[in-house]
């Protein structure tokens, strides 16, 4: 016993013949009839013959036709309705995906924890055997930052075979790459990896198996945005990671700097002050035996004491808030400068013309610090009378020109005792990825010079 019909299609197509043979014999038979009792052309055998098979087959025709166009009709509609539900279905399908990303993206804490998320989705997307992940460094240069199902050994052999070593960028859009030797692989996808327009940061490579089964899921706008969303998290998460770097790295600085100022006091003033007093214990004695001899004491006791309190008023001066958010930066560096090249009679020249207008909060603090421990070792080591403050652009980065003509050294030598400054200075500038340059010579002054790239600067507070 036959099944019924499954659908529309299936009943006009079992219908067509049958239906179009059965109207066919009707007309026919009734043409014969109509013909017998009252038309008399049908008087001749051979009348009563042709006209009632050409009436029957005109309309077994007729019917086969209508039937034939219905099932085109249908099939029509139900592909219609077929491209429109795997559209859908795609479009859900993408749509939860790019959820699903944006989710993981977003509780993800680490670079690690991208990049592990991220090597899942070969597999997902293009029924990858193996895939890696390269990306490149500050410097431009690839590494591979995470591998799945392949070893070390097979992924050189497989990037050997499909020429990925000697490819020198990955290609703007995904791309499929056919091996040129025996690797065990049927086809290599290339997913670039960029933010809009962009360029890549990297790219992944996923290994297939089977290419044209496998490379028919492989839909460009959903690679193309899967690639883009992975971009975005990796540059997120270095933004991230750079910001806690130089946080960290700031807040070594301070505490680097509270540790310098007490080492200071206490190696300075506390022990200048324990001193004067054990010489005072002396004075009731040379009252009356040297009084000569106290008056020579109090003349040293006070240029001690004068010295001590400009170091006291050095270390108070360092200690104050900066005043960026009152003044503006150029207003509150320009009115740091003064006050310190009066404490210390400097003539002093500032020059800001060509100081950007726009500084990232970051790079102001560190610009601020470094003038000030600049300045910090011209007082406590140089011995000069006129100093120079210049800040300007340069390579696209922020340079610090701070210049005096004190007694200068040799900067390729031990530094001096006391020249902690200079090295926190270069450990400041590497944690923003910047540079320190010091020029000098005995009796020639001494020049600091401090780069800082504006680029990373504004990726680093966005």
């Amino acid at each position: 016993m036959k099944s019924p019909p499954r659908n529309t299609i299936e009943l006009l197509v079992r219908l067509r013949w049958p239906f179009a043979a059965v109207v066919g014999l009707l007309f026919a038979l009734t043409r014969l009839v109509e013909g017998i009792l009252f038309d008399t052309a049908m008087e001749t055998p051979t009348g009563r013959a042709v006209d009632p098979i050409v009436w029957g087959l005109l309309a077994f025709a007729a019917i086969w036709i209508v039937f034939s166009w219905a099932i085109r009709q249908e099939r029509e509609r139900i592909s219609n309705e077929t491209r429109m539900l795997e559209a859908l279905r795609e479009s859900n399908e993408r749509l939860e995906l790019l959820y699903e990303i944006n989710q993981r993206v977003a509780s993800s804490a680490t670079l690690d924890e991208v990049l592990d998320y991220a090597i899942t989705l070969p597999a997902r997307l293009v029924d990858a055997a193996a895939a890696a992940i390269v990306l490149t460094d500050e410097q431009g240069q690839p590494y591979t930052a995470r591998v799945t199902g392949i070893d070390a050994v097979m992924l050189e052999r497989a990037r050997a075979a499909f020429g990925l070593r000697a490819m020198p960028a990955p290609p703007a859009q995904p791309s499929v790459l056919r091996p040129q030797q025996a690797c065990g692989w049927a086809a290599c996808l290339v997913l670039p990896l960029a933010e809009r327009d962009a360029p890549p940061i990297g790219w992944i490579e996923a290994f297939l198996k089977e290419g044209e089964a496998a490379l028919r899921e492989a839909r460009q706008p959903l690679l193309a945005t899967v690639a883009s969303e992975l971009a975005e998290a990796v540059v997120n998460s270095r933004r991230r990671d750079r910001v806690i770097a130089s946080v960290a790295a700031v807040e070594r600085a301070i505490s680097a700097e509270r540790t310098r100022i007490a080492r200071d006091l206490h190696d300075g003033v506390a022990q200048s002050l324990a001193f004067m007093r054990m010489r005072i214990n002396l004075w009731e004695d040379w009252l009356e035996q040297d009084p000569a001899r106290l008056r020579e004491e109090f003349a040293t006791f006070k240029a001690n004491l004068r010295a001590q309190i400009e170091e006291l008023r050095r270390a108070i001066f360092a200690l104050r808030p900066i005043e960026i958010g009152q003044l503006g930066f150029a207003g509150a560096l320009r009115r740091f400068v003064t006050e310190f090249a009066e404490q210390h009679d400097w003539d002093v020249e500032i020059d800001l013309t060509d100081l950007p207008p726009d500084l990232p909060p970051v790079l102001e603090l560190a610009a601020f610090r470094f003038v000030q421990e600049a300045l910090n070792n011209t007082a406590k080591h140089a011995q000069a009378r006129r100093v120079w403050v210049k800040l300007g652009v340069r390579d696209q980065g922020l340079i610090i020109h701070v210049r005096d003509d004190g007694v200068g050294f040799n900067p390729g030598e031990e530094p001096p005792a006391g020249h902690l400054g200079l090295r926190q200075m270069r450990e400041r500038a590497a944690a923003l990825d910047g540079q320190v340059t010091i020029i000098s010579r005995p009796g020639d002054g001494t020049e600091v010079r401090v780069w800082l790239p504006l680029i990373y600067s504004a990726v680093a507070v966005s």
